[in-house]
């Protein structure tokens, strides 16, 4: 049973109890914050309610204050609070691996780098809390090797509609299974596929074509291929794809905090499946050739982390 703590009647559900606060001309936001006040750990500021879940699990309005927070603290209680924060995600979320650099960089948190640097490593702590890990953490760039494999070809889906100019590469046009792009040779590359998206391709594959491409993951997996999802849009605007006119007006049903929330779930879901955010067409190119050049090295690595430290 669930108390108003306006009238003190009992109720079988949140739900009920939420409807019932009509009653007394109170919003849910208010109510929450009448008798339940969070504040931002940074500022003081009423935490912003968008719902119950994220009101009592939020302790800053905004990433700013999360960084002003973490200039002013002294680092044992950064680290105190970070490594709570590992501990709430895995027993709220059932995580079973350490979230990695675009996880990470969707919630109310610091960068992996920000951890390596706090720890002094980032997969030692997340093991310590229970978290198994899937990439090594690396300082020096990803080995290029292009020389081994100047006899092959990359192979080019016969769906993408506006392939890459691959520069240096011979290329071949060619039904592939999953993904769009892949080497002549999987072997070299540990049967690695990339499929590019736009911003906008990537936020309809994970509205309404979500069971369809998970499916596609499932499909790779059982084939032990590598699938890295390239989105040629950065990062940042990306998380804030809901203020681009253009992006948003075909797909007023979703927002960034759902496209991210599934982000989430396939990472952790499917460890054959990376996402990276590059900044334009130029770059997917460059970074595609770095993968299926890097002699399997990609296999260990936290991509956008790389890319993020300019190691890609």
């Amino acid at each position: 049973m669930v108390k108003c703590e306006e009238c003190g009647k009992e109720f079988p559900s949140e739900r009920s109890l939420h409807a019932h606060l009509k009653s007394h001309k109170l919003k849910i936001k208010d109510y929450y914050y009448k008798y339940f006040p969070r504040r931002d750990k940074y500022d003081n500021e009423l935490i912003k309610f968008v719902n119950k879940e994220s009101y009592f699990v939020t302790d800053f309005n905004n990433k700013n204050n999360l960084k002003k927070w973490m200039s002013h603290v002294e680092p044992p209680v950064a680290k105190e609070y970070f490594k709570n924060f590992l501990i709430g995600r895995k027993e709220k979320k059932d995580l079973e691996f350490a979230p990695c650099q675009v996880e990470l960089r969707s919630l109310m948190s610091p960068s992996v780098a920000y951890y390596q640097k706090v720890f002094g490593d980032y997969n030692k702590i997340c093991e310590e809390v229970g978290l198994s890990t899937k990439y090594k953490i690396i300082s020096e760039p990803l080995g290029y090797y292009p020389e081994k494999y100047k006899n092959e070809k990359i192979y080019i889906d016969t769906r993408e509609q506006q392939p890459l100019d691959i520069i240096g590469v011979n290329t071949e046009v060619k039904g592939l299974k999953y993904g769009d792009y892949a080497l002549s040779n999987k072997e070299l590359t540990c049967n690695c596929y990339i499929e590019r998206k736009s911003i906008q391709d990537l936020i309809g594959t994970l509205s309404g074509g979500y069971e369809r491409f998970c499916n596609e993951i499932e499909r790779a997996e059982s084939e032990n291929a590598n699938l890295i999802v390239l989105i040629e849009n950065d990062y940042n605007s990306s998380l804030m794809f809901h203020k681009m006119k253009r992006t948003y007006k075909k797909n007023v049903r979703t927002n960034p905090q759902h496209i991210f929330h599934n982000i989430r779930t396939l990472i952790q879901e499917y460890p054959n499946i990376q996402f990276l955010f590059v900044k334009d067409r130029i770059e997917s190119e460059r970074v595609m050739k770095r993968i299926f050049f890097s002699n399997c090295e990609y296999k260990d690595v936290d991509l956008q982390y790389a890319y993020d430290l300019k190691l890609l």
